[in-house]
């Protein structure tokens, strides 16, 4: 299922819960790449209520579609829907320290947004060709960062899981679960008798507390 799809059938399913009520923190979710359903909707509230988001890819994931289709839903125009959100996109490691360690500062500053979503981070670290010390080491500082950042506002980093085995470089997710405020896994499941599949999204809290929610997908 397109993400578009998926974003629009979760619409009215979606706990705002996961983030509303909290003045800062650094939230991570991972698991299934369905994960990245969900960004539309939690820019989406916020854009609602008027305020500006941030939206930092790493993984060249930023699809526009599901947004404009929320706008819509909501009986928004578009347009000024989307100037409300500003993206930079990272394709190396590097790249993503230097959006976080000096873009990022003045965009919080000029926009103050109330959230900051990481699409993706660890992408760029998982490439090879960087050295593993080197990329760690720029991990640990980049976390360190926004762990700072995300005392008076709320950093969404949505993490899938490595396209292929990541050996010693598992420790970049590890690290983030560490020092994250909140965890939360997401699953795509499909159960049900053959003929009548269901399919839902399983959103798992690992971190404060637990708790689940399972999130029917409609058809469209």
């Amino acid at each position: 299922m397109e993400q578009q799809t998926l974003t629009e059938s979760l619409l009215g399913e979606f706990p705002r819960s996961l983030i509303t009520g909290e003045e800062g923190g650094l939230f991570l979710f991972y698991g299934d790449p369905a994960l990245f359903a969900l960004s539309p909707l939690l820019a989406g509230w916020r854009l609602e209520l008027g305020e500006r988001v941030l939206f930092l890819d790493g993984g060249n994931c930023f699809d526009p579609y599901p947004l404009v289709a929320l706008a819509k839903r909501m009986g928004r125009n578009p347009q000024s829907f989307l100037s409300a959100l500003f993206i930079s996109r990272a394709f190396t490691c590097h790249q993503m320290g230097s959006l976080i360690f000096n873009q990022l500062k003045t965009g919080i500053a000029v926009h103050r947004p109330r959230l900051v979503i990481l699409a993706s981070p660890l992408e760029t670290f998982y490439d090879e060709s960087v050295p593993f010390i080197e990329a760690k080491n720029l991990l640990l500082h980049l976390v360190a960062a926004l762990g700072q950042m995300a005392q008076d506002r709320i950093f969404v980093i949505l993490s899938p899981f490595p396209r292929k085995m990541a050996g010693r470089r598992a420790f970049f997710l590890s690290h983030i679960k560490h020092r994250a405020d909140k965890i939360f896994r997401i699953d795509h499941q499909i159960a049900g008798p053959e003929d009548s599949l269901q399919t839902s999204i399983r959103i798992s809290e690992e971190k404060p507390s637990s708790r689940t929610w399972v999130l029917p997908v409609l058809e469209q």
